[in-house]
């Protein structure tokens, strides 16, 4: 097996489909490190090469390759290195070859493939690698219970939240965990899109390719399925999940779904699958807090092997508040940048490559906005909650709106105080500290805040 050519192969079905600059910005110095029993190993520059080629590209490349060899491929993986001589591919120059494929046989193979279905599991996505927090403790206490015993308790599970929380990652985590403790278990994990198109495909072409969508959606023992709000409207499709999901369920095998909301709030989702979702464990991710987001931020910098100040590390957390992959994303920029600069990290550097993104944010996120969430969210009149009245019903909401100011769009109290119907300083400051103080012991308030919090940020992303 000559692996140059194999990957030389690979590369010319991905150069039709990108970019030139696209193409050669992630390709370039990329080479097969080696094939081992169905696994992949491609040898990459950076791990910023790495970590792209993960998140955007990784379904190509699993493809590309699957069509250049005759046995499954079962993983993909990636590893900085360098390319020896004969290994580099001049992708600027030379117009790559790839050897023809008959449509039929790598649609078969790519799309309804029997074998092992756990191709497409980040390695990263483990629960050693997923930081806790009270935002997604619940979620993440039920994800290890659905993988303790699958099938019995939880199922389906149902995890809800905006994008970027931690999702896929707690729904992926739980098959890796299965397939550590039951090494020959079939896990599928796909998302809504490719069940949609995988069954388009199925349906247009004969009761053949049918029957290998239903051997390859029902033959799994664990079926995870991202995104299932993208199956409203498509009653098909809905028919299908819905017999699929009772197979499923009535032999006792588990069935994880995600989504960016609740299985009532997806419009155009029929009934019967909406009471199926809720029958099983519905749970929620939400934003982390700040010292949830200073941990993700430490164990991403250990992962990448860098060594970064703890003065970075709030900073970035202080700023970047919508999303974890944001967040990851923000520290990726910054260690990218400081390592093409040659340039040190700290305070005042990460700063001024994170500018944009934080007065971006800061000018979103408003005195405005976040009082309207608040009103909202009590059903208070915002004359009342900005204005004179003295009743107790207004002061728990009066000081949560002054603590989100402050934390949220980093006024001064006198400013708030102004925003606030003209409450003077000393007001301001001792309704910021009640809620800091209450925090720590009231649970309800706490709920209370996350779900505020939520709202703000949904309005942002």
């Amino acid at each position: 097996m000559n692996l140059n050519e194999i990957w030389r192969n690979a590369l010319g079905e991905l150069q039709v489909t990108l970019s030139k600059a696209n193409f050669v910005t992630w390709f370039k110095n990329t080479f097969v490190y080696e094939y081992k029993k169905g696994v992949f190993t491609i040898g990459v520059p950076t791990f910023f090469v790495e970590d792209w080629l993960k998140k955007k590209y990784l379904k190509e490349i699993t493809k590309a390759l699957q069509n250049q060899i005759s046995e499954p491929v079962q993983l993909v993986k990636f590893k900085i290195a360098t390319p020896k001589n004969d290994q580099v591919i001049n992708l600027e120059n030379s117009k790559l070859i790839h050897r023809s494929v008959d449509k039929t046989e790598t649609t078969e193979t790519a799309v309804f493939q029997p074998l092992p279905q756990n191709v497409l599991l980040d390695d990263r996505y483990t629960f050693d690698n997923f930081v806790i927090g009270p935002s997604n403790q619940l979620a993440h206490a039920a994800a290890h219970a659905v993988s303790d015993k699958l099938g019995t308790q939880y199922n389906p599970l149902f995890i809800y939240g905006d994008s970027g929380l931690g999702k896929t990652h707690l729904m992926q985590a739980i098959g890796h965990e299965m397939l550590k403790k039951y090494p020959d278990k079939k896990v599928l994990y796909v998302t809504t899109e490719t069940f949609i198109n995988d069954f388009i495909q199925a349906v247009g072409s004969g009761f053949g390719k049918a029957k290998d969508f239903k051997n390859r959606y029902r033959n799994v023992d664990l079926l995870l399925i991202d995104d299932i709000q993208f199956l409203s409207t498509k009653e098909q499709t809905q028919d299908e999940f819905f017999h699929t999901f009772n197979h499923l369920h009535q032999n006792k095998k588990q069935v994880v779904l995600t989504s960016d909301r609740t299985p009532k709030e997806i419009k155009g989702l029929e009934t019967r699958l909406k009471t199926r979702f809720e029958g099983g464990m519905v749970t929620d991710i939400g934003h982390p807090d700040l010292e949830t987001r200073e941990a993700i931020l430490r164990q991403k910098a250990n992962q990448l092997k860098k060594e970064i100040d703890g003065e970075v590390i709030t900073f970035i957390a202080q700023n970047i508040k919508s999303s974890i992959r944001e967040l990851e994303g923000a520290l990726n920029k910054i260690i990218a940048t400081c390592e093409l600069t040659n340039s040190t990290i700290n305070k005042d550097k990460a700063g001024e490559i994170l500018s944009n993104i934080i007065t971006e944010k800061q000018e979103y996120i408003t005195a405005e906005l976040v009082i309207r969430e608040v009103h909202k969210y009590f059903k208070i009149p915002i004359e009342d909650l900005l204005g004179k009245k003295r009743t107790k019903d207004l002061v728990m909401p009066r000081q949560v709106t002054m603590y989100l100011l402050r934390h949220e769009c980093n006024l001064s109290y006198p400013e708030i105080g102004r925003r606030m119907g003209g409450k003077d300083h000393s007001t301001i400051m001792h309704g910021c500290e009640k809620i800091e103080s209450s925090l720590g012991t009231d649970i309800h308030l706490k709920e209370n805040l996350a779900v505020i919090k939520d709202r703000i940020f949904s309005s942002y992303s």
